[in-house]
């Protein structure tokens, strides 16, 4: 039973009347004694939306601009329809907007581009005169798995975070996928790998981050910054890692390691209950990660190794508190981002301390917390990157931590502190405040009561109250351990403290109000109950409060459900079709129930809502307009560190530095209430990365497409003596002590599979990675698993007809068959199924030959089948090497600036397809590649060069425009998502497209997509050669290029389908000039 509340101890409430506060002058007036802090550069963040009244237009207030006086001409399709005031709202609504305008929004008299304008939303729902609009983005969901125990698992989308990651001014989206068997620290057993993905708003993946077995899936594991720290412009992504985690181009991580301790990345470092533990668990690392591409720039030994302690000094012998991870976003030096990386939080705590100048990923503090002397250990003590130190006996984080943290400038000095639940942490990495009131799960921290001053809302699990142990309590403080508030409130997971009612605060001049999960009403800062708990539907919305309605009071959001609440009135439905109804989507991290993100994304001051939505997220977008003009809140530096914190352990809400409420609006001289806002606390004072100083980022080697290699050789042998080199099965099974060193063979062969691949057309190419495919199929009676085991031979030069055990194995120094520690697990499985290898590391290492041997078998004594190269059959084929190679270098920064439609974003690696013409290597001419100066004229052999709006005919001056959509690198296990249910790996989109339609009726080409989901191309064509024939397969969606294909005319049956989303296919059939021999066709919803 929850306890009431029954008990206040008052000492120092700070009650704020409401006073008259004169009219800024400008904005920058508010930070005349705060350095700058570097910030995002930002574009307009336009959102235009359809409602029954017209077209609602929001857009941003940048924190360079200013408060008072910045007025904004409104563009409806070019023509200005409307000039605001110095000082009004950012928002507008155009009654005579339709549908099909395009909006744009400039500061008053500068030049409009109109590549800017926007496109107006038409997802919008209003009830009653309140309004919600909604975006949404699909995302491609990871493939589920299995556990070492056979557990199956899925993914579903789960906290989220933003950051520009190419410099646009516009936000990408980052999240991470929590599989279905994540596990809090204090549970046993194993969970499926951690991914995070990078996506546009328009849904286009970026990267995908892999973090292995050796991560633990779970609240409290990943923690991971996006933010600029190097000041590029462009935000990095920084998180712990370990080794076998792979970054965005399917590399691992340790590849871009700097001094780190050496691992093993194909090691399962868990133990049998699938924990990492002490040194067992193998190195831990800490990478940055390129925002752009995924790329790991470089990876760094976390400090400190959980081996640092022993259980039992850690306190548990389940890998539980040593494995309690916070992380958090801080301007140390009052002008740059540092990321804060800690340890622990119910006993020991370490906290590190570093930067990444685009170079460096520099460790500049390790702050280690033992208990104080006063209880028998040392403090705090702090390790400075020069060798010096420094340490504190009776300060300590030791057993003070919460499940968040907070950041914060909270003693005022221009620098800021990690509020670490019951004490702070200063910005040298020393314990500012130490008040021993122990651990808690929520913590909330801003200017409650407009008086210049951070105050710190926590609720505790267990405390102090009036020199009393007592079970629960919450309590407000000041940074330095005054005390202005306690209460006993029962056990207390969660608890929120804000201006959730503004017409109640400006009256009463208590500006803020706080509850908790186990309280019996709603307090003012006083501590008088006030009013009744804001219960809804059995929620008694503690969770998180949003900006939304347009007043300067907070809304309450607790998992999908959207309250105003007051006073007076209590709870009331902000959105709602019905009484009881919520927003749709999905809500995240069980009884914490919270979004995937709350934050100001786009448009005005007011928040937005990421619920969970299908397979992706909806963005919910108030439409309800203000009165009210504020800078944007990712523009106030402790608002947007707290939006990179919020993924961590128990999501909070995102506060500002400042009160904002109507008790801090400015008044004129004349005593009478603006619009804006002049509060006790200063604005942060903004300014942008000075990008033209900056040592670009080191290039990336661009890859050519994936090429697809065919099995040389394959058979497989049965009592070291028969071969089946003609088989149209491989039929793998065991083969004992294959590497016992005093064995002289193999012994029991049951059924010890070849396959021998000639990569010799690739010989001087340098490789990027390699994945083997195989088609398997397993079936036993009784329904077990079998472990596929991957190795590779030396000895190459075998015949698959004639093979024996003895001709590849002679034991000694040179010994042929060696292990890889590769392998898979398939399932029960009747029908074929591609499985995969990632053997990059293999070929790079062993193919000094120009031929590779892999060899293959079981250890459990069930047979399983792999389609060799003879299979005939139409549901499998035979071992394929996919194979990426590095091409020519990107330029640092592409020449030409994409164009309004479509829009296209430059990539970090541009990719070309191989075809027979344009060859697979690169020549001066075709250019393959973006130049500084595109050639004037069209060749002779047309250049494969993207196009904004592809035409059938060579342009007199070829657009050199990067790919719209980023070209993914093959993964080990490629996801299936296609809507025409592709099976292979997707290839490099160049987009030569032709558009137009000639009538060329002497000349046919027929398609379809056959049994197999593949699809066959024939070309009837009159007096043509052939040679000259070049075929382009384009896949689009909506009529956008999402994917094309240039197979050779030699090969045009069972050609693969991509695995991107697409509603038709169009065959085009090229001469050498770029002339059509014949008119296209078309495929929709598989029918020509």
């Amino acid at each position: 039973m929850l306890k009431k509340l029954t008990a206040f101890l008052t000492v120092a409430v700070m009650v704020t009347s409401v006073a008259s506060i004169s009219v800024l002058t400008s904005y920058a007036d508010t930070n005349s004694t705060i350095e700058k802090r570097v910030m995002e550069k930002l574009d307009r963040g336009t959102v235009a939306v359809k409602t029954n009244g017209g077209v609602y237009l929001s857009w941003r207030l940048l924190g360079t601009e200013s408060l008072t006086n910045q007025a904004f001409d409104i563009y409806r399709d070019g023509e200005k329809i409307y000039t605001t005031g110095g000082h009004d709202a950012t928002c507008y609504t155009d009654s005579k907007g339709t549908a099909d305008n395009k909006y744009t929004v400039v500061p008053k008299g500068e030049a409009i581009d109109e590549t800017e304008a926007v496109d107006v939303w038409t997802t919008n729902t209003i009830y009653k005169g309140r309004s919600v609009a909604y975006k949404d983005i699909a995302f491609k969901v990871p493939d589920g798995g299995k556990t070492p125990t056979d557990e199956e698992y899925t993914y579903t989308a789960n906290d989220m975070s933003v950051g520009d990651l190419d410099g646009d001014g516009e936000y990408e989206y980052i999240v991470k996928w929590d599989p279905s068997n994540s596990k809090d620290n204090s549970v046993k057993g194993y969970t499926g790998n951690v991914y995070l993905d990078a996506y546009e708003l328009d849904g286009t993946l970026l990267w995908r981050i892999d973090l292995g077995v050796n991560i633990r899936a779970g609240a409290h594991y990943t923690q991971y910054m996006v933010y600029d720290f190097d000041g590029d412009g462009k935000s990095e992504v920084i998180l712990k890692t370990a080794p076998g985690s792979k970054d965005g181009e399917g590399n691992y991580v340790s590849k871009a390691g700097k001094n780190i301790t050496k691992g093993d990345d194909k090691k399962d470092c868990r133990n049998s209950f699938g924990l990492l533990m002490g040194k067992d668990g193998g190195p831990e690392y800490l990478t940055v990660f390129n925002g752009e591409t995924g790329a790991a720039m470089q990876t760094v030994d976390f400090d400190p190794p959980r081996s640092i302690l022993t259980s039992s000094e850690w306190g548990d012998s389940y890998a539980n508190r040593s494995e309690r991870y916070l992380a958090a976003v801080a301007y140390l030096d009052g002008v740059h981002p540092s990321v804060v990386m800690t340890r622990g939080y119910y006993t020991y705590v370490y906290a590190a301390a570093y930067t990444w100048d685009g170079t460096d990923l520099k460790e500049q503090w390790l702050s280690t917390n033992t208990p104080t002397e006063e209880n028998g250990g040392t403090g705090c003590t702090v390790k400075y990157a020069d060798g010096t130190s420094k340490n504190n006996p009776n300060k300590t984080l030791y057993a003070q931590g919460a499940h968040s943290v907070s950041v914060a400038d909270v003693d005022n000095d221009g620098y800021d502190e990690i509020i670490f639940g019951s004490a702070v942490l200063d910005n040298d990495g020393t314990v500012l405040t130490y008040d021993g009131r122990g651990h808690g799960d929520a913590e909330h921290v801003s200017d409650f009561d407009n008086d210049g001053k951070q105050e710190i809302f926590m609720a505790h699990e267990a405390g102090k109250h009036n020199d009393d142990t007592i079970p629960y309590a919450v309590d407000i403080k000041r940074y330095n351990g005054d005390i202005m508030l306690q209460a006993a409130q029962g056990d207390i997971g969660r608890g929120i403290m804000d201006n959730v009612d503004d017409d109640y605060a400006l009256s009463s001049g208590n500006l803020s109000l706080f509850w908790s999960v186990a309280a019996d009403g709603i307090y003012n800062q006083a501590g008088e109950k006030v009013g009744n708990i804001p219960n809804t539907n059995g929620s008694n919305m503690e969770n998180f409060a949003v900006y939304w309605d347009g007043d300067l009071g907070r809304e309450l959001l607790d998992g999908n459900k959207l309250v105003k609440y007051s006073i007076k009135s209590g709870a009331e439905r902000i959105y709602y079709n019905s009484k009881n109804s919520t927003l749709p989507g999905s809500i995240n991290n069980g009884t914490k129930s919270n979004a995937c993100l709350t934050a100001d994304l786009f448009g005005d001051w007011r928040e937005e809502i990421v619920l969970r939505y299908g397979d992706g997220v909806r963005i919910y977008f108030s439409t309800i307009p203000t009165d009210y003009r504020l800078t944007t809140l990712m523009h106030d530096s402790q608002y947007r560190c707290a939006i990179a914190w919020q993924n961590v352990g128990y999501n909070q809400s995102p506060h500002t530095s400042y009160y904002i409420g109507s008790a801090a609006l400015a008044k004129d001289s004349g005593g009478n209430t603006l619009n804006y806002l002049a509060p006790s606390t200063s604005f942060t004072k903004v300014t942008y990365p000075d990008t033209s100083l900056f040592t670009p980022r080191p290039t990336v080697k661009a890859t050519t497409a994936p090429v697809t290699v065919t099995a040389d050789a394959d058979t497989y042998l049965v009592d070291s003596t028969t071969a089946h080199g003609s088989d149209e099965e491989l039929k793998i099974n065991q083969a004992q002590n294959v590497y016992t060193s005093s064995s002289p063979g193999l012994k029991d062969v049951k059924g010890l599979g070849l396959i021998r691949f000639d990569l010799s057309k690739y010989a001087g190419k340098k490789l990027v990675s390699a994945t083997l495919n195989l088609y398997d199929k397993f079936s036993n009676t009784e329904k077990k698993n079998s472990v596929l085991h991957l190795d590779y031979c030396s000895k190459n030069d075998w015949d698959e007809a004639t093979v024996t055990t003895n001709d590849i194995t002679v034991r000694g120094e040179n010994t042929p068959l060696s292990s890889l520690g590769l392998q898979v697990s398939p399932a029960y499985n009747v029908d074929y199924k591609e499985i995969s290898f990632d053997v990059t590391d293999v070929i790079k290492e062993k193919c000094t030959d120009n031929l590779i041997t892999f060899t293959l078998w079981t250890g459990t004594g069930r047979e399983q089948v792999i389609a060799s190269k003879e299979y005939s059959g139409t549901d499998a084929q035979g071992p394929t090497l996919v194979l990426e190679f590095e091409g020519e270098e990107p330029t640092p920064t592409p020449t030409v600036v994409p164009t309004a439609t479509p829009t296209l974003k430059p990539t970090a690696t541009p990719t070309v397809v191989p075809t027979a013409t344009p060859t697979l290597k690169p020549t001066a001419t075709p250019t393959v590649v973006p130049t500084a100066t595109p050639t004037l004229k069209p060749t002779a052999t047309p250049t494969v060069v993207p196009t904004a709006t592809p035409t059938l005919k060579p342009t007199a001056t070829p657009t050199v425009v990067p790919t719209a959509t980023p070209t993914l690198k093959p993964t080990a296990t490629p996801a299936v998502t296609s809507t025409l249910k592709p099976t292979t790996i997707p290839t490099a989109i160049p987009t030569v497209i032709p558009t137009a339609t000639p009538n060329l009726a002497n000349n046919k080409i027929t398609a379809m997509i056959n049994s197999n989901n593949k699809l066959d191309v024939t070309l009837d064509f009159e007096n043509v050669d052939m040679n000259d024939v070049n075929v382009y397969i384009a896949f689009k969606n909506d009529g956008k290029l999402v994917g094309l294909k240039m197979p050779q005319t030699s090969e045009l049956k069972g050609i693969e389908l991509i695995d991107k989303e697409y509603t038709d296919i169009e065959v085009y059939a090229w001469n050498n000039k770029q002339k059509p021999y014949a008119n296209i066709v078309r495929i929709v919803n598989n029918v020509q």
